[in-house]
């Protein structure tokens, strides 16, 4: 961790080579070029929560998102829906594979509109942020401005102990200029501590910030292509290949029971997210990373609608069926 003098510093450069940087890029004429912020970090990390922050306090920029939901239903891009004025929405493939040209051909457009100060990539969770770097490298009139990975304090350790797993997560690490670590207050100062440290192992000379809530300044994120963002890719890597399955409708179910099949089936989901109906027609928003999960009440208008993600397409397949018999028990 760093001190505030050095946060500070750090940030006073920044603002400083980002301001000469457009004036130089005015002064000789050129056109400017879009700066575009990656938001990477594998499934369940927190991405929207940061993004959502992010959005509700731009600081002044003209900001348009790009969200890659790797399901067919746009989890992510609902939550974020009304917090932004331009929201592009890439759906039911990762940006960095199948949906690498729509992505391009998008960034192209937001460049030509001439409307926006900086655009925001949140990439599905399995995604190779090298490969999407690459991308938005060779879009025309765009520029990397920096690859941000949020990283969960609680569960990061077990990801880069799985060996199925664990190359990409090691990948998105070592990608990024900086670290968001969230969920910090579901983690002890000992266990933040160690987290970070196997982060430092693991991308040595990475920044790691705390975040609670998502919490984090935009003026950390923008200027970053002036700290220097890697662009190596010499293992010819990709994202990591995972099974999605939509359930819709979700339920009618009793909360309380789904909670309970969570806790004791042997599901093997990475993740699961959307919404679900209650006997009473109530809407509540399912959230699931590994064996943890989240159940809240929802107000306002969701699709009722679960997407699953794991490893096996037979164990996604399975959980489905199991989830499907809820409602008819």
């Amino acid at each position: 961790m760093v001190t505030t003098e050095v946060d500070a510093a750090w940030s006073s450069v920044v603002s400083t080579l980002r301001a000469s940087r457009e004036r130089t890029e005015k002064s000789e004429g050129t056109r400017t070029q879009l700066d575009v912020t990656l938001l990477t970090g594998f499934l369940g990390s927190g991405k929207t929560t940061v993004l959502r922050h992010l959005l509700e306090n731009p600081g002044g920029l003209r900001i348009a998102v790009v969200v890659n939901d790797v399901g067919a239903v746009e989890v992510d891009a609902h939550l974020v829906k009304g917090v932004t004025p331009q929201q592009i929405s890439l759906s039911n493939g990762c940006v960095c594979c199948l949906l690498a040209d729509d992505l391009a051909d998008q960034l192209e457009h937001l460049t030509a509109t001439g409307a926006y100060d900086s655009v925001l990539i949140e990439a599905s969770g399995v995604a190779d942020p090298i490969v999407i770097g690459q991308i938005i490298h060779s879009a025309n009139d765009c520029r990397l401005d920096g690859i941000v990975v949020v990283a969960d304090s609680t569960s990061v350790d077990a990801q880069l102990a799985d060996q199925q797993i664990a190359p990409l997560v090691a990948r998105q690490l070592q990608a990024a200029h900086l670290v968001i670590l969230s969920k910090c207050d579901l983690a002890g100062e000992s266990e933040r501590q160690e987290v970070a440290e196997l982060i430092a192992n693991v991308a040595p000379g990475s920044r790691i910030i705390e975040a609670n809530n998502g919490e984090v300044d935009l003026g950390l994120l923008v200027g970053a292509a002036v700290n220097g963002v890697s662009m190596a890719n010499h293992e010819g890597a990709g994202g990591l290949a995972v099974a999605a399955l939509v359930l819709e409708p979700a339920g009618p179910w009793n909360p309380i029971e789904v909670g309970k099949f969570l806790d004791d089936s042997a599901h093997r989901l990475l993740r699961a997210k959307g919404w679900f109906e209650d006997l009473q027609r109530n809407l509540f928003q399912l959230q699931v990373v590994g064996r943890r999960w989240e159940i809240e009440r929802w107000s306002g208008d969701a699709p009722r609608a679960l997407v699953l993600i794991g490893l096996n397409p037979e164990d996604v397949a399975t959980t489905k069926d199991q989830l499907q018999r809820i409602s008819q028990d």
